[in-house]
């Protein structure tokens, strides 16, 4: 890489900018992250009601078999999602270069090359994934929905420049296109007859709206000379985030795999169940969190070393607050929640949604870190870390799912203390954070959750069971407790929030990208 700044990615603690203190962040870059991460929660949101609304109104208009067919090819297609670019795109956010250069270029031609390999493959494997799954006379239904891989991968470049220059307003507004395109296409063919077809179409649809709105806005001529040179440097880097992301795909699916193989559908049936509300909550906001914190911390890294360690404290002390209080109070939720929101039916779900939303908790502690290894250039460090990590849980996934749903779960909880240890540990090397300023970042999200689980635990005791007043009650005083004790012992972060959402709306002084 180009970056002479990715040699600070390995500080030794004889530095002598190692501080045992954690240094301010400007206001330019901390209101910038706050921002985009509102903007792509919006984006994040919006997405989900309106995928959730269209479902709703899609169930009463087709046949679960319309739904069956579209899910199986999805499920092909979204092996093929997590290496869609080979990681160029973080390539190009990681070396933080200005305007369209002769490397977008090249990034956006090899990219197109890409998809359209992946498309053409897709298509013409399309007979045998058919039969694969006993639907012989689908074929072209299945042959469209590769269309996918070739509309999304087509702007993924596009996408990373507006990572890139922060223009997370902007990436909102693509992904509601998106959304409202599927719906418009979808409801008429629904309607019509037109069955499964309305919904792969209209998912085509959206995607090919959202490619033309990115092309328009960040307008790039792909370059398709093959240098192999700078070929090889944006995959070099890239390769290895490509893996991080492949391997994270994979351990959060591997459960799923073992427990349908070896306790069956119905098993399953609870342990997703367990795993929803934590994962509507804790996980996807961590997945929002990752979308704006790697371009932060390339930006920080840009402006010096001490700027990132700054970032990367703040960005931990608030990631871990909120996934720490959240984790706790649904666990202490769990035997409420799942009979009073999805019914008596469910509560073998308990157990596993009170581990799963602890476990979450605990990845929480050590999330922020991750996109600190790509920002400095090492992203073959967490590599690996995660290719032994991925191997030991997932025979210890397969062990526990010899016992019960509540076993395998138990399993996320041990993985993610350990690896949250490491990973954390290796960001406070690769950065020269002081283990002592990290601990003092880390104590407010282990505070609130002890205010959360002392109040919590004993009212929940006190309270009438399968009652939604008592469910309200106990949300209540974990919510209260929770705003109570974080507001106290994480004031500046907490305060910085809440000024940012009151002037969402504030000029962000973002940088068009250059033309």
């Amino acid at each position: 890489m180009s970056q002479s700044s990715a040699s600070e990615g390995d500080v030794d603690a004889r530095d002598p900018g190692r501080e045992d203190r954690e240094p301010p962040v400007q206001p330019s870059l901390a209101g910038a992250a706050t921002r985009g991460f509102l903007w792509t929660t919006l984006a994040w949101g919006g997405n989900r009601l309106v995928v959730l609304a269209l479902t709703a109104l899609l169930a009463r208009l087709l046949v679960p078999e319309d739904f069956g067919l579209v899910t199986a090819g999805l499920t092909i297609i979204t092996f093929f999602d997590a290496a869609l670019d080979l990681g160029v795109g973080y390539a190009l956010v990681y070396e933080q270069e200005r305007g369209i250069n002769a490397r977008v270029r090249l990034a956006a031609g090899l990219n197109l090359v890409l998809s359209a390999a992946i498309c053409a493959i897709g298509v013409a494997a399309s007979p045998f994934i058919a039969r694969l799954f006993g639907e012989s006379d689908q074929t072209e239904l299945f042959a469209v929905l590769f269309l996918y891989p070739l509309f999304r991968g087509a702007a993924q470049v596009n996408d990373a420049i507006l990572k890139r220059d922060m223009l997370f307003k902007k990436r909102t507004v693509a992904d509601l296109t998106r959304a409202a395109v599927r719906v418009v296409v979808s409801i008429p063919l629904a309607l019509t007859g037109f069955g499964a077809w309305s919904i792969a179409l209209g998912i085509i649809a959206g995607e090919a709206a959202c490619m033309v709105f990115l092309w328009s806005l960040v307008p790039i001529r792909p370059d398709f000379r093959l240098r192999w040179s700078r070929i090889r440097t944006l995959v070099s880097f890239g390769g290895a985030v490509t893996g991080v992301r492949v391997l994270g795909s994979f351990r959060s699916s591997v459960d799923y795999l073992f427990i349908g193989a070896v306790l069956g559908s119905a098993a399953l049936g609870y342990y997703g169940m367990g795993y929803r509300l934590p994962e509507l909550i804790i996980a996807n906001v961590l997945w929002i969190f990752t979308t704006v914190a790697f371009p932060v911390y390339a930006r920080a890294r840009i402006e010096g070393l001490e700027k990132l360690r700054a970032t990367m404290l703040r960005a931990t002390r608030l990631v871990a607050l909120f996934g720490l209080a959240a984790g706790v109070a649904l666990a202490v939720l769990a035997p409420l929640a799942i009979p009073v929101v999805f019914s008596e039916t469910w509560e073998p779900a308990v157990v596993p949604m009170a581990l799963v939303s602890l476990a979450l908790a605990c990845q929480s502690l050590g999330w922020a870190s991750g996109d600190v290894f790509s920002a400095l250039g090492r992203p073959g460090l967490l590599l690996a870390l995660d290719i032994p990590a991925t191997i030991l849980v997932t025979i210890a996934f397969g062990v526990a799912a010899q016992q019960s749903i509540a076993a395998v779960a138990a399993v996320h909880i041990g993985f993610e203390i350990v690896y949250a240890i490491i990973r954390v540990t290796l960001a406070v090397r690769v950065t020269g954070v002081a283990a002592a300023a990290m601990a003092r970042t880390l104590a407010p999200a282990f505070a609130t959750g002890a205010a959360i689980a002392a109040v919590g635990l004993p009212l929940r005791s006190v309270l009438p069971e399968d009652s939604f007043w008592s469910l309200l009650a106990l949300t209540t005083a974990c919510g209260v407790t929770a705003a109570v004790v974080g507001g106290l012992t994480a004031r500046r972060e907490v305060l910085g929030v809440l000024s940012a959402v009151r002037n969402r709306v504030a000029p962000a002084g973002s940088r068009q990208p250059a033309q």
